[in-house]
Order: structure tokens, then sequence, then C-alpha cells
């Protein structure tokens, strides 16, 4: 036999439950995003480095230049010369982005992610 009567569906602390769960997974992504969005753009500037021929690969300073200027074209703030390192051996140049982002979340806890990049010139 069938109660006409019983509930069907979440309640209202379901509902509630839930809304919050997926506002905590949207700010997630809030906080996230840029953070990724910047590694994208370092690897894009990264990269541009490698096939700009004007460029000398045996100049840190001028590879640093480089960087920088496409680092401010693209808007990627918080990063310094301490993020990169730079080694050449054999004639191939090994530029190395090495940085961590740590975000404010909620309240007392923070969000953060360590990101590595490295690319080669062979000139």
């Amino acid at each position: 036999m069938i109660n006409k009567h019983s509930q069907q569906g979440l309640t209202t602390i379901g509902w509630i439950a839930v809304i919050g769960l997926f506002g905590l997974i949207v700010v997630s992504g809030f906080k996230v995003l840029p953070m990724y969005l910047d590694y994208f753009s370092v690897k894009s500037v990264l990269e541009s480095v490698t096939q700009d021929e004007s460029i000398n690969a045996s100049s840190k300073r001028e590879l640093w230049d480089a960087i920088s200027r496409r680092l401010n074209i693209n808007q990627v703030r918080g990063l310094t010369k301490e993020n990169f390192t730079f080694s050449r051996k054999n004639d191939i140049t090994t530029i190395t982005a090495d940085y961590e982002v740590r975000k404010p979340y909620l309240a007392e806890l923070f969000i953060g992610a360590h990101f590595t990049y490295s690319v080669e010139i062979k000139r």
C-alpha cells in the first residue's frame, strides 16, 4: 500500500546543503582559475622567447628583459627574476619558471599552487 502523504524530494536543509556545496565549488573555481590562466600566460611567454631569433640566448640579462616585457604585456604580476633560472650548457640555454601562488580562500584558509615550466633554446 502506498502512502499518499509520504514526503518526496529534498527538505529545506537538504537544499541549503546542496546550494552551499555548489557555492563552495564556484568560489573555488574563481580562486583557482586565475592562477592557471597566469600559468598558461607564463608558458606562452617562455615559448615565445624560444621562437624569437633576435634575442641573444647566451645573455641572461637580454633573456630576462624579453621575459619581463612579455609578462608585463600579458599582465602577469608577482613574478620576479628570482622565479626564473637560466642555465647554459653546450649551446643549449634552459629557462625554468618555478613559482608558487597563494590566495586567500575562506576566512583563515588559503588556496595555493606550485608551478614549474622549462624551455630550451638551442642556439
